[in-house]
């Protein structure tokens, strides 16, 4: 495989990075503020996209190969990560350049806000914040949707699998619902700029859309049902929204894995209301409605907490649960961190399977139950190398003075991609002060976004031999 076989997927990227350049450009000039980063970023992606496409003569998708997609992975994410940074860089001249990347990096992984640079409440660091983070949905939805399932599954890629025709359809799906929920969001809390920023947040199901960065969120019930409603939306495969618009908005009560995520969230939050049924004092549709948003937020990565419910100090009794939820995350496809709720759907497939054929060696399984065991056993691969990782991640990170509990919560937050929220829960106030803490954490960060069974590919030795 040629490296210049990735240049299309370059191409792609400064288009989405112009784009969103114009964007901000905009944006800045509706709030007078600093245009300059983005037009030197817009100058700058256009420079590249047009000394890309004279070097490679076309843009068309051929000989598309899944050594071909795992390398495009990489360098179109460490591509964001670094042009995401020219921004804040020209925003913040005097913070360190790691300080800077590490911001980069959690936001377009939408981890949200970790970071130490106190001058963030500034309109242009707000607006690039929010296209960051939702730069970073975009760029997962289009990486799932088109190369990580298919590179864990031993099926050939078809030659118009990849087009620049459905990468249109889901920029233009997800644009048009960031859009309806920024007019929802104006109408329930007046403030266009700041229904704005929690829109893009919510719908990359990232936190952070405030300049300090806080997670705890101070809202009406009606606002945060909404936010629920956001986050599940963001949660969902974008392949499920695509089906909704084109044959009804039924698709969605139809979908296995959408009635199996409602469940997740219907035994946890009764779980948890019963839990603190003497604990907490306030009307019963409050804490349902708070208990509900604590759930949904965690089990779609988003990370957000309710303000009056943390005010109660009990959330930190049930920490590993609420850890539990991040792992389980939403769907693939979507822009959701986490195992993904469909692929531990596989697990509980592959078990079924494997238990079948132990306890009954001479029956015959029904072929359709057994025509996809080779692609449930690579998912369950999957879950095995990212369950193994947390504890291998959290052992090397405790040699920098930190509790191997409270490593363990650092790691969990950031391979999920689920931000500060469990840290704040914990009462953990970390930030990472060494370049080989930043080092460790944004590869944690980018094992979370980018799918950590396609770093193993990436390093192995037969990997490179194709190349």
């Amino acid at each position: 495989m040629k490296i210049q076989q990735t240049y299309p997927f370059i191409l792609i990227l400064q288009i989405i990075i112009s784009l969103s350049s114009i964007i901000a450009i905009v944006w800045s000039l509706i709030l007078n503020a600093n245009a300059v980063p983005f037009v030197l970023l817009l100058v700058l992606s256009i420079f590249i996209f047009v000394s890309v496409y004279i070097s490679n003569n076309r843009i068309n998708i051929i000989d598309i190969n899944k050594s071909n997609c795992v390398l495009s992975i990489f360098i179109v994410w460490l591509l964001l990560i670094i042009m995401g940074t020219i921004p804040f860089y020209i925003l913040f001249p005097n913070e360190s350049i790691k300080d800077i990347i590490f911001l980069t990096t959690s936001l377009v992984t939408t981890n949200g806000i970790w970071t130490n640079i106190e001058i963030l409440n500034t309109p242009s660091f707000l607006i690039w914040q929010s296209i960051l983070q939702w730069l970073g949905g975009l760029c997962t939805i289009i990486v799932g949707t088109f190369f990580v399932e298919i590179v864990l599954s031993k099926k050939s890629i078809s030659k118009d699998y990849f087009s620049l025709e459905n990468v249109r359809i889901i920029f233009l799906l997800y644009f048009i619902m960031t859009i309806i929920f920024i007019f929802i969001f104006k109408i329930l809390i007046k403030d266009f700029n700041e229904a704005v920023q929690i829109s893009m947040a919510l719908i990359s199901t990232s936190n952070g859309f405030t300049s300090s960065g806080d997670i705890k969120i101070e809202f009406n019930n009606i606002t945060k049902i909404f936010m629920i409603f956001t986050m599940i939306i963001g949660s969902l495969s974008i392949n499920l929204h695509y089906k909704s618009f084109s044959h009804g908005f039924l698709i969605y009560f139809k979908n296995k894995n959408l009635k199996i995520i409602f469940i997740f969230m219907f035994i946890f939050t009764l779980f948890l209301s019963m839990y603190s049924f003497n604990q907490i004092n306030m009307p019963f549709i409050d804490k349902f409605v708070n208990i509900s948003f604590l759930i949904t937020s965690f089990i779609t990565t988003t990370g957000l907490i309710p303000a009056n419910l943390y005010s109660y100090g009990l959330l930190s009794n049930i920490i590993l649960l609420i850890a539990l939820l991040t792992l389980i995350g939403g769907a693939v496809s979507s822009t959701t961190g986490g195992l993904k709720a469909t692929r531990i759907i596989y697990i509980y497939k592959y078990i079924y399977i494997e238990l079948f054929r132990l306890i009954n060696p001479r029956k015959i399984m029904a072929k359709e139950k057994i025509s996809n065991v080779d692609e449930i056993s690579q998912i369950f691969l999957f879950c095995i190398l990212y369950l193994l990782s947390i504890p291998l991640l959290s052992a090397l990170l405790s040699i920098f003075d930190l509790k191997l509990e409270d490593s363990f919560i650092i790691v969990t937050s950031a391979i999920t991609n689920s931000g500060i929220g469990l840290m704040e829960i914990a009462n953990i106030n970390y930030y990472p002060n060494t370049i080989l803490e930043v080092v460790i954490l944004s590869i944690i960060l980018l094992f979370g976004r980018i799918e950590i069974f396609l770093t193993m590919i990436l390093i192995s030795s037969l990997f490179w031999k194709k190349i």
